[in-house]
């Protein structure tokens, strides 16, 4: 039975690999489409330089991807409303895999990083 809620938490670091963070930062997770991304959360940086989000598998439907359950996401840093970092996209992020022995969903988190910050 697929998972209803996933769960992505992603890693930033600077320049020198110490963790990314500051309360004047926010980061997005972002689900590519054909005409409009869909915004799946949006959260500040934790002070080791961790971003969590949980969403629901309705997030990641829209009008250019209906039915749709592997995301394309990325992520974007901002500051102020200007963009400082925006990650690669990582294509058809499959949440629903399952272990090969117990047969349950074993990728309802996912954890993504290290990501440079620079700049």
């Amino acid at each position: 039975m697929p998972a209803d809620l996933f769960k992505v938490i992603a890693r930033f670091e600077d320049a020198e690999g110490r963790p990314f963070f500051g309360s004047e930062y926010k980061v997005a997770l972002l689900d590519k489409d054909r005409l409009f991304d869909d915004k799946l959360g949006s959260t500040a940086l934790n002070k080791d330089g961790t971003a969590e989000f949980v969403f629901s598998v309705a997030d990641v439907f829209s009008i250019d991807s209906p039915g749709e359950r592997t995301p394309d996401i990325y992520f974007v840093i901002t500051e102020s409303n200007n963009e400082v970092f925006r990650s690669e996209i990582f294509p058809e992020v499959n949440f629903d895999a399952a272990d090969p022995v117990t047969g349950r969903a074993d990728h309802a988190t996912r954890e993504f990083g290290p990501f440079r910050v620079t700049g």
